[in-house]
C-alpha cells in the first residue's frame, strides 16, 4: 500500500496504490490504482475502502482459483482412494493421460475461466486429427466428469458447468465391424493349424470362449473344471500396470466349454506341466496380438482383423445358431445393452426371416403359360 503525492495543474493532489497478494498461493494477487484525491484524509480513507474490497475480491478468487491442472490432479488422488467410486488403476492413468494430451493447453488456466470457446477448440482439434466420434466422446465426458468433480468439491467456483457442457457431435456414418464369416473362420483355423502355427491354440480358444486378450493371458489351469465342463473368467493381464488383476467388467464369469475346446485343453494340458494355459510370448506381452494376427490373415489371403474382434466373432456366430441373446451376454460378461444389441445386429438376428412371408414374384410356370397363351392368339 502506498499513497503518493503529486502536483497537477498547480495543486496538491494525492494517488492511493493498494497491492494485495494471497497468503495460500504467492502467484495469486489483486491490485488498484486511484488518483487525484483532494486530501490526505481523503487518501487515507480511499485506501481503507480498497484494501477491504481487494481482499473480498482475493478471497473470491482464492476460491476458485485452481488450476485445471490442479484439478486435474485433484480428482486422481481422490478417485485412486476410491472416493469418486469404483475406478480401475489404469483407467484412472488413462483418464489423466488423455486430459494432460488433449487439454494441454488449459492446464495453466484458472479453471473457472474455461469456457465453451474453450470446448469448441478442444473438439475442432480432435476432429482435425481425424479422431472418431466416439473417441471425441469420451474425451468429452472425461472433462465433463473431472470439471463436475472441481464443481463438486469447491475448487471452481463461479460456474455451474464445464466447457464442453452442450456441445454437440457430428456423427459420422457408423461403420460395419472388421469379422470373419463361418468359412472364413474355419479356413483361417484349418491354415494355422496346417502350418502348426505357435499362436494357433491361441486363436482357436479366443474364438471358442469370446474370451479378451488379457482375460486368456491369465487363464490358469485352475480355472478350467473339465468335470462341470465350465471355464471360469475371473481375471485379466494389465500390459500397462504389467500384473494381473480383476476381469474389465469387475466380476467372473463363466464360458461353457464345448468338445471342440475340451479337446484343444486336453492336448495342451498333456503336453505341458505349467501354471498357465495358453503359451506366452513376447509379442502378446508387449499387446502386440493384432499384429501377430494381421500378418497371418495377410499370408493366407483373409480379412485383416484385430484380435479383439475374435470375441466378435464367437459372439455373432453364437447369435447367428440362435442362442438367445442373454445368454450370449452373461457368457460374454457385456452389462451394457447398447453393446448387445450392437451384436445382434451384426449377426442379422433380429431380421433373420422377416422377409419369408413376402411372396410378390411371378413363378416359372406362370411366365411360361403367359407366352404360350401369346403365341396361341398369333
Amino acid at each position: 500500500m502506498a499513497i503518493k503525492v503529486y502536483e497537477k495543474e498547480g495543486k496538491k493532489l494525492y494517488q492511493v496504490y493498494v497491492n494485495a497478494r494471497s497468503k495460500t498461493d504467492p502467484k495469486l494477487r489483486v491490485q488498484k490504482t486511484v488518483s487525484d484525491l483532494k486530501s490526505l484524509s481523503l487518501a487515507r480513507r480511499e485506501e481503507n475502502r480498497i484494501h477491504q474490497e481487494l481482499g473480498k475480491k482475493l478471497m473470491e478468487l482464492e476460491g476458485r482459483c485452481d488450476t485445471w491442472e490442479a484439478v486435474i490432479e485433484g480428482w486422481r488422488i481422490e478417485a485412486s482412494g476410491g472416493y469418486l467410486g469404483t475406478y480401475n488403476p489404469a483407467t484412472i492413468l488413462d483418464h489423466v493421460a488423455s486430459l494432460n494430451r488433449w487439454t494441454k493447453s488449459w492446464l495453466k488456466t484458472t479453471a473457472s475461466e474455461l469456457g465453451k470457446a474453450h470446448g469448441r477448440d478442444l473438439i475442432k482439434r480432435m476432429t482435425n486429427e481425424g479422431k472418431s466420434v466416439s473417441f471425441i466422446k469420451k474425451v468429452k465426458n472425461t472433462v465433463n466428469v473431472v470439471y463436475n468433480f472441481g464443481i463438486e468439491e469447491g475448487r471452481i467456483k463461479g460456474v455451474e458447468q464445464s466447457p464442453v457442457y452442450g456441445i454437440k457431435l457430428h456423427n459420422k456414418v457408423e461403420k460395419v465391424p472388421d469379422i470373419l464369416s463361418l468359412e472364413e473362420i474355419k479356413k483361417f483355423l484349418h491354415e494355422a493349424r496346417r502350418q502348426n502355427h505357435p499362436w494357433y491354440p491361441i486363436w482357436a480358444t479366443a474364438l471358442l470362449t469370446g474370451m479378451r486378450s488379457g482375460e486368456l493371458y491369465a487363464l490358469e489351469w485352475d480355472d478350467v473344471d473339465f468335470e462341470n465342463g465350465i471355464v471360469r473368467v475371473s481375471k485379466s493381464f494389465n500390459k500397462r500396470m504389467n500384473e494381473i488383476k480383476s476381469t474389465k467388467a469387475g466380476y467372473w464369469r463363466n464360458v461353457p466349454m464345448s468338445e471342440e475346446l475340451r479337446s484343444l485343453f486336453l492336448s495342451l494340458k498333456s503336453s505341458k506341466g505349467e501354471k498357465f494355459v495358453l503359451p506366452r510370448f513376447r509379442d502378446w506381452q508387449r499387446g502386440d496380438q493384432s499384429k501377430v494376427l494381421k500378418m497371418f490373415l495377410s499370408g493366407v489371403g483373409l480379412p485383416k482383423i484385430k484380435f479383439h474382434a475374435l470375441r466378435a466373432c464367437f459372439a455373432t456366430q453364437l447369435l447367428a445358431k440362435g442362442t438367445p441373446p442373454a445368454i450370449v451376454m452373461k457368457i460374454c460378461g457385456w452389462r451394457d445393452l447398447k453393446t448387445m444389441e450392437f451384436y445382434i445386429r451384426v449377426a442379422g438376428v433380429d431380421e433373420k426371416g422377416a422377409t419369408d412371408c413376402l411372396s410378390i414374384l411371378p413363378s416359372e410356370a406362370e411366365v411360361m403359360e403367359n407366352v404360350v397363351n401369346i403365341f396361341k392368339f398369333q
